[in-house]
């Protein structure tokens, strides 16, 4: 039973020996000579008083590989134990050395960090020592087999880091080294409040620049920016917010980077924090370094994507401009109607700029990446989710422009609306009403919807207007028919060429239906030339003494209601203007 107990207990020594009575002697010589004391301090056995019994011999002690555990002494890594020795996990050595550790330094400076070599029963490795205390050992299952680490270089770098951490406690005590970072750090802070503030001031100034330079009626023209379109699609807007989100990012990241080189500066000037401000620096280092060589070794797919680009915005330019010039007339093809040439330069430069990106894409640095891959399937989803409305829309505004259903400055009804067309665009139709009011028709809208256009044939003779009345059946028709082309050659808007001329419509129960028709010189005068001819109407009828009404009769009448020979062709109807009243 003694033996076991004597097994255990240097077990549990080789991950935290015990404190010995006195302090050990350094060197090879000097551990020969107290191998008695270093066996009694591993073993944990008080010798026998006056007594030679010998000591009994050490069983074998099984370690394995555990779960690794840092060991960390004053904010530093001191090394990454990985045995399990005679049951004791990796986690259990640490707690045990940390112990040791703040033993030793209670009652010693902690100078000195060194390692001796040296053998226990089966294990034979490195103790490491502080001021000659040994506090820790490691073995050949510590190192790291992964990446081919020997104990020997394990032990070496533990040993250097511990005397660092040794050497930044004991400076950690120093008042003028305590004083001299606080001053530092005290400047640190206000220069860093300097330069937030300055941030701050230059990125509130590019905000006000940016909106001085919008699209303000208040602001001198120079100062105005030139509208972007493409495809017909103000871009304006979309860019603005652009600029506005990349001046608040570029904002936050300066003030990012003075905030974490303050916190690398700040953590270096101390010793207990100094390891922060080394990782820190050398993230920041090992960051640029990343970029650095990313950069150089993007340089050939970014001048390949350039060389793409120039020569896409070179081709985008004559075909530009060959569309244009067909648009303008200056042109004739047999294939390419003026009216449709606008839509087709749009149509045909999306193509070109989807085939160029598509080329350029493998050449975009960082495209195979699966990040990469990963977004652009997340783009392209929400692109076909979100887009359907507005592929309805372009959609409708080709079959638009390929219809040649109306154009810019010709005067339509659609539904309940009339008005000028201000704009046909790929999505939307804009038609300006006779209050000026703009109306935006949705393209999609527009396909479903009938169209009325009164100026696609207008031509040389100008546009037909026309007006409706009801009058009733005791009212010869010559003397209503002579009427109402009175009416209209007194009206100043309507062409006297073309002659006016009346229909009889419908003759209904109590009234027959007349519908006068004139030429005007503009579709858009249509408005003005009814106005007046309506007033005109009203002269005439009211001079000769017939009123415009719609009778309707709840019971037959006693008189007839009807025109006696004589009356055919009351005034202002003559017998010789019979043919005269005749469409020619």
């Amino acid at each position: 039973m003694r033996d076991q107990d004597a097994i255990k207990a240097r077990q549990s020594d080789i991950a935290l020996p015990r404190r010995a009575g006195r302090s050990l002697p350094t060197g090879w010589r000097g551990l020969m000579r107290s191998l008695p004391l270093m066996l009694v301090c591993l073993v944990g056995i008080p010798a026998s008083g006056g007594a030679s019994a010998a000591a009994p011999e050490p069983s074998r002690i099984e370690v394995g590989q555990g779960e690794p555990a840092s060991l960390t002494f004053w904010n530093r890594e001191i090394a990454i134990l990985r045995a399990d020795i005679g049951g004791i996990s990796p986690a259990d050595r640490v707690r045990r050395i940390q112990g040791k550790i703040a033993d030793v330094l209670e009652s010693n400076p902690g100078e000195k960090a060194e390692a001796i070599r040296s053998t226990f029963a089966n294990l034979a490795g490195f103790w490491v020592q502080i001021d000659g205390h040994p506090v820790f050992g490691l073995v050949p299952e510590d190192a790291d087999a992964v990446t081919g680490e020997t104990v020997e270089e394990q032990v070496r770098r533990a040993v250097d880091v511990l005397q660092e951490a040794l050497d930044a406690r004991r400076a950690q005590l120093s008042l003028p080294l305590i004083l001299e970072g606080f001053g530092l750090a005290t400047a640190a802070t206000l220069l860093l409040v300097v330069l937030l503030w300055g941030v701050v001031k230059l990125e509130g100034r590019a905000m006000r620049r940016l909106l001085r330079t919008g699209s303000r009626s208040d602001e001198p023209v120079s100062n105005h920016r030139a509208p972007i379109k493409v495809a017909g699609l103000d871009l304006e807007p979309l860019l603005t917010g652009i600029e506005r989100t990349a001046i608040k990012a570029t904002g936050f990241g300066l003030a990012a980077i003075l905030v974490y080189l303050w916190l690398t500066f700040l953590f270096g000037r101390f010793p207990f924090t100094r390891p922060w401000g080394e990782g820190l620096a050398e993230f920041m280092f090992d960051l640029l370094a990343t970029f650095a060589d990313g950069a150089l070794q993007a340089l050939p797919g970014l001048f390949t994507v350039l060389v793409i680009f120039v020569l896409t915005r070179i081709i985008v330019r004559a075909v530009d401009g060959f569309f244009r010039t067909v648009e303008r007339g200056a042109m004739s093809v047999s294939w390419l109607e003026a009216d449709t040439a606008k839509a087709t330069r749009r149509l045909t430069v999306v193509l070109i700029w989807v085939f160029a990106i598509t080329v350029a894409y493998p050449y975009i640095p960082g495209s195979d990446s699966q990040a990469f891959k990963g977004i652009s399937v997340l783009v392209g989803l929400m692109v076909s989710l979100g887009s359907a409305g507005l592929i309805n829309q372009v959609m409708s505004g080709l079959v638009i422009a390929y219809s040649r259903a109306l154009k810019v400055g010709e005067l339509v009804a659609v539904g309940n609306t009339l008005g000028t067309v201000s704009e046909v665009g790929m999505l939307s139709t804009k038609v300006v009403t006779p209050k000026r009011e703009t109306l935006t028709v949705p393209n999609a809208v527009l396909v479903g919807s009938p169209i009325t256009n009164y100026s696609r044939l207008a031509g040389e003779h100008g546009a037909v207007v026309g007006t409706k009345v009801t009058i009733g059946y005791d009212t010869p028709w010559r003397q209503v028919h002579a009427m109402l082309t009175l009416a209209a050659a007194r009206t100043s808007l309507i062409r006297k060429e073309p002659a006016p001329f009346v229909l009889q419509r419908t003759l209904a129960d109590f009234y027959p239906e007349y519908e006068l028709f004139v030429h005007i010189d503009r579709p858009e005068q249509r408005f003005f030339a009814l106005s007046e001819l309506h007033g005109h109407i009203q002269d005439v009828f009211n001079a000769y003494g017939v009123q415009i009404m719609s009778p309707n009769f709840v019971s037959q009448p006693d008189q007839k209601v009807w025109v006696p020979e004589q009356d055919w062709y009351a005034a202002p109807a003559a017998p010789d203007a019979r043919d005269a009243l005749r469409e020619p």
